[in-house]
């Protein structure tokens, strides 16, 4: 819904800054501390469709340290389609062998077109 009144650029940089917390939307929004991350203009947008008031914002996964492992793992993600090693991925990526193995096992799960068991002693034969 943020996204309709402001745009993505600019929903991506107001969740980067504050996501998962509350914001306020001031009556008066020249100055204030939602002006200073998105701009007055985009401010004055959520204002005029939201009402002045406190906002609270989703995806506090798009900030601090939540971010950073989203950003690893969509880099690891890329590295694995491209055919790297999980030792190449683990040191580009800058995570552990563990998690990529993890990863790499999420993504063949989820791209699996059958109900055949992945592991051997999953199997009733």
């Amino acid at each position: 819904m943020i996204e309709a009144v402001i745009g993505l650029e600019r929903t991506a940089t107001l969740l980067k800054a504050r996501g998962g917390t509350e914001i306020e939307i001031p009556v008066r929004v020249p100055g204030s501390l939602i002006a200073s991350i998105i701009g007055e203009e985009a401010a004055t947008q959520l204002r005029d469709a939201f009402g002045a008031g406190r906002l609270t914002l989703p995806c506090s996964h798009m900030r601090g340290a939540g971010a950073v492992r989203l950003s690893k793992r969509k880099h690891a993600e890329r590295l694995l389609r491209a055919g790297k090693s999980i030792q190449e991925v683990a040191l580009e990526a800058d995570l552990h062998i563990r998690t990529v193995r993890r990863y790499k096992l999420e993504r063949a799960f989820e791209s699996r077109e059958t109900d055949e068991p992945m592991l051997p002693f999953d199997r009733d034969d």
